[in-house]
């Protein structure tokens, strides 16, 4: 696992370039292959319904962005169990 460059005792996990971006009444869903060449899904769901106006503006703005997902350093991904 790479070190994060914004440093803080993470350590980064994957860079994901957005390739599709789905939205719902309150819900996004991002999802891309990461330089790692797995496919990754994030999805973000709100507390309320977001209108449609909304919605097609955070969908152009998400399908330019990039995800940097982090996780603090030492703490293995999935612990084993005794």
């Amino acid at each position: 696992m790479e070190e994060d460059r914004t440093g803080g005792g993470f350590a980064l996990v994957a860079d994901i370039p957005i390739e599709e971006v789905r939205t719902a009444a309150a819900t996004v869903v991002l999802q891309g292959h990461g330089t790692d060449r797995q496919e990754y899904r994030l999805e973000l769901h709100f507390d309320i319904p977001v209108d449609a106006k909304t919605r097609k503006v955070l969908g152009e703005l998400m399908s330019q962005a990039d995800v940097r997902l982090s996780r603090r350093a030492g703490i293995p991904a999935h612990p084993t169990r005794s």
